[in-house]
């Protein structure tokens, strides 16, 4: 299989970010072209620096994954929607929820996420100026064109549920940074894939993510290798 990666990028500052895990015999020039043409296009402005890779990756080390069961809030505020948000993270068991929106403020100039022990409060990730990038993943059967254009709901599907097959993930919470998409979401094991909406304000560019992470040090060495390196294909029902 190929593992294939855009990353687009404004004055230095990461802008736009996309990626395929193709079959051997897939039609790659098709797939590139579509991540190119997405890289091109981007409500957050255009690119003064593209990267596009291919690394060939070994089938059998592959993940197959059903998708994360879905379900939505609709919130009449943002905080509305965050309080929705925290207290589905206390019923997970994640200590003091309702401190992590001050955190999320650290998130918002990271490239990746932030991997936080939430028993001890200490970030784990190995490059804090960096975070931790959940990477090396697809939906299955995903055709070209779909990939021409940012799929909000259906690419944090697929991130979500590797994220919560990693070891140690007891959750994880997301805002989207794009100003005009002011959805986020929980996701766990247990508690599914949790939509809601909104979450901020429409315009506001501020948005990442935190991996809440209970475990050792050699779990979250697992982790970090499991979610920046293990290839998974999800199956997500169109």
């Amino acid at each position: 299989m190929f593992s294939i990666k855009m990353r687009a990028a404004q004055n230095g500052k990461h802008l736009s970010g996309a990626e395929c895990l193709l079959p051997d015999g897939a039609d790659i020039p098709a797939h590139s072209n579509a991540l190119l043409a997405r890289a091109l296009d981007h409500s957050r402005g255009a690119p003064d620096e593209i990267h596009l890779t291919l690394r060939a990756v070994e089938s059998a080390a592959v993940v197959s994954l059903p998708a994360l069961p879905v379900r939505e809030i609709r919130a009449a505020t943002p905080a509305a929607g965050r309080a929705a948000a925290v207290k589905i993270l206390a019923e997970l068991g994640v200590p003091d929820a309702d401190l992590l929106w001050e955190k999320f403020r650290s998130t918002y100039a990271l490239r990746g996420a932030m991997l936080l022990n939430i028993d001890t409060g200490e970030r784990l990730e190995p490059n804090p100026e960096r975070g931790i990038r959940a990477t090396c993943l697809d939906a299955a059967d995903t055709p070209p064109a779909a990939r021409q254009h940012k799929n909000h709901f259906r690419e944090a599907l697929i991130l979500a549920t590797k994220v919560a097959d990693a070891p140690g993930v007891v959750a994880e919470i997301c805002v989207s940074d794009d100003p005009d998409y002011v959805a986020g979401y929980v996701a766990s094991r247990a508690s599914g894939y949790v939509r809601v909406t909104p979450l901020k304000e429409r315009g506001s560019a501020d948005g990442g993510r935190i991996f809440l992470f209970r475990g050792d040090a050699a779990t979250a060495a697992r982790c970090v290798e499991y979610l920046e390196r293990t290839p998974v294909l999800v199956r997500v029902q169109s």
